[in-house]
């Protein structure tokens, strides 16, 4: 099970994340939504710097433009992609175009309870994997909310969708595994359900315990 730990924002925060060793670390950059967790992209570039091999940076932005995206892409030095924003397909298809080819690109989507993957699948000739989420109507909040989402619509999703499904959206150490039994995602996002509820810094023990959770579950029949 592949693994990603976002809302990374400084060096204590990235050390405890590496503790657990992910596959990729999230820093958000780019805000529109309310979220405690943005960082500038000079931040975000310093921190990426400091990655060791085989851990990916990844920019997580509510930005929706092509050109901001882009450039706030070059100003972090970070090529992968996730989108939280209203971007539409026709502009997904030009963040794509003006990638490296190497670079991987996700779009974040938020299902409502009659939504199958059918309502976004224009999307999926120019991404490379979706990624479920959830929204907090309340506070405007889009990812990073600590709301659990619906892991049966979320199976439905993983189904019918023709490129990879990242699961995210109120994950912890205590339902990873029973959220990767039912859904059978790609891989998991984990944001708040790693970060200690005082000061929403991460904790390498909720780290570590998420990672061994998630890899144990997919080592599961």
């Amino acid at each position: 099970m592949r693994i990603k730990i976002c809302g990374i924002r400084n060096e204590t925060d990235l050390k405890a994340a590496l503790s657990a060793s992910p596959d990729a670390v999230g820093f958000l950059v780019g805000q529109v939504h309310p979220s405690p967790d943005f960082i500038l992209a000079c931040t975000a570039r310093r921190l990426a710097r400091s990655l060791p091999p085989f851990v990916q940076p990844w920019l997580v932005t509510h930005l929706s433009r092509p050109e901001e995206i882009l450039d706030l892409a070059e100003a972090a030095a970070i090529c992968n992609i996730q989108l939280h924003g209203e971007s539409t397909p026709e502009e997904v298809s030009l963040i794509r175009d003006k990638l490296p080819p190497c670079a991987k690109l996700v779009r974040a989507v938020h299902p409502e309870p009659q939504d199958t993957f059918f309502e976004h699948a224009d999307y999926a000739p120019f991404i490379d994997a979706y990624l479920i989420d959830t929204l907090n109507a309340k506070t405007g909040q889009v990812g990073g909310t600590g709301l659990t989402g619906n892991w049966i619509r979320a199976a439905r999703f993983v189904q019918e969708s023709p490129v990879p499904v990242i699961l995210a959206g109120g994950l912890t150490p205590a339902n990873v595994a029973r959220a990767i039994e039912r859904v059978r995602p790609y891989a998991v996002d984990v944001n708040t359900g790693v970060k200690t509820a005082s000061d929403r810094t991460e904790s390498a023990l909720l780290c570590r315990a998420f990672v061994t959770e998630a890899r144990r579950a997919d080592l599961r029949p």
